[in-house]
């Protein structure tokens, strides 16, 4: 009876053991997929991992990526809301939840409330997340919060030219266009431009022409 007690119980650990294995190599398909930006083969990977290790907190948190690149960000919450259940201090979710679906929803309460988060979990340059915290402070009508937020996220990279110009539109919404001016040609100084779209010469346009 111990005998067969001790065999059943090696078929479990060595089937647990498979699965597992299984479950990392379909995490690195996912991947993969997620590289060559095939990113419903990637979910189809990650899907299958999680099937095999259902607290694979990576899969999640990278198939809510691939939600994310697919405009499908329901799903995107759903799976970043689970690995921040599985690990409560996963700091790259907490950002990734904010930036790609809190931000984008229009919840600005939700995502400052994730970026506090990462920022307490981070030991490094917290400067992107100061500056899109100190961005939906400014969507919630907190402006000296936003100024401090994206004024220190500049301490800390003085090269962000995306943080000029988001701290030139808080200093629009309080009429002070000559501080507002001021940053938004230090955006374009710092490649703004070149980076993203032509916002800061419309905005420029508008309110720095006198």
């Amino acid at each position: 009876m111990m005998k067969k007690l001790g065999i059943g119980l090696l078929i479990l650990f060595l089937a647990f053991g498979c699965a597992k294995n299984n479950a990392t190599h379909s995490f690195k398909d996912g991947n993969a997929q997620y590289q060559l930006k095939n990113y419903q083969g990637a979910i189809q990977h990650f899907s299958r991992a999680i099937e095999l290790k259902n607290n694979y907190k990576e899969a999640f948190y990278f198939r809510a990526l691939c939600y994310v690149q697919k405009q499908v960000l329901d799903s995107a919450l759903m799976d970043f809301n689970e690995a921040i259940n599985l690990d409560p201090n996963y700091k790259e979710a907490y950002f990734s939840r904010a930036f790609y679906v809190k931000d984008k929803l229009g919840d600005y309460k939700g995502s400052i409330d994730d970026y506090n988060h990462y920022i307490s979990l981070n030991e490094g340059n917290n400067a992107y997340a100061l500056n899109n915290r100190g961005f939906a402070k400014y969507k919630q009508n907190d402006t000296q919060g936003a100024l401090t937020d994206i004024e220190t996220s500049l301490q800390q990279d003085p090269q962000n030219a995306y943080a000029y110009k988001n701290l030139a539109l808080v200093w629009i919404s309080v009429d002070s266009l000559n501080d507002a001016c001021q940053n938004l040609h230090l955006a374009l100084d710092h490649g703004y431009a070149q980076k993203y779209d032509d916002e800061v010469d419309q905005l420029i346009e508008e309110y720095c022409k006198n």
